[in-house]
């Protein structure tokens, strides 16, 4: 068999792009707290508000960027016997004969293993409205839906998905 990269979906790029937006909207809001106030309490008031307005604004950026690193480092990598879990720097190697059952709620997969378990949830979502997708992966660099992935190693693993 041929090794299969599972990534997550290119629409994850839109956490970098909602992270330089709230960068920007941060860096205007801190530029009106340059203002002088001359001693007016309703302009200090509106200073600090702005202030502390910018301040949440930039951690939001960073929070979002942190989101983002990590959905980028992530991977799951299908080899012949076993598949390999890539979270950051740390690698996680299940052999597919360790999944002795897979339940898949909520849009996300718990492999039951012989010793433990892990779930598979989705990185992201998609919301437009009411609503909701979970956002798909790249396979081997080609969009597919994020339920491919659970049956793919449902495949693998010869066990059948509860749902």
């Amino acid at each position: 068999m041929e090794v299969v990269r599972y990534r997550p979906g290119e629409a994850i790029r839109w956490l970098a792009t909602g992270a330089e937006n709230l960068r920007k909207d941060a860096a205007s809001r801190g530029r009106t707290v340059v203002k002088q106030s001359n001693g007016d309490a309703r302009a200090v008031k509106e200073n600090i508000k702005n202030a502390a307005g910018a301040l949440l604004d930039f951690g939001k950026s960073a929070y979002t960027d942190l989101l983002h690193n990590q959905a980028e480092a992530s991977e799951y990598v299908l080899l012949d016997n076993q598949f390999d879990i890539v979270k950051g720097g740390t690698i996680r190697s299940i052999p597919y004969s360790d999944v002795k059952k897979i339940e898949f709620k909520s849009e996300r997969a718990t492999l039951v293993l012989e010793k433990g378990s892990f779930t598979i949830k989705p990185v992201a979502h998609i919301v437009a409205g009411h609503a909701k997708v979970a956002v798909g992966w790249a396979r081997n660099d080609i969009e597919v839906p994020y339920e491919l992935l659970i049956e793919e190693l449902s495949a693998r693993c010869k066990v059948e998905i509860d749902a």
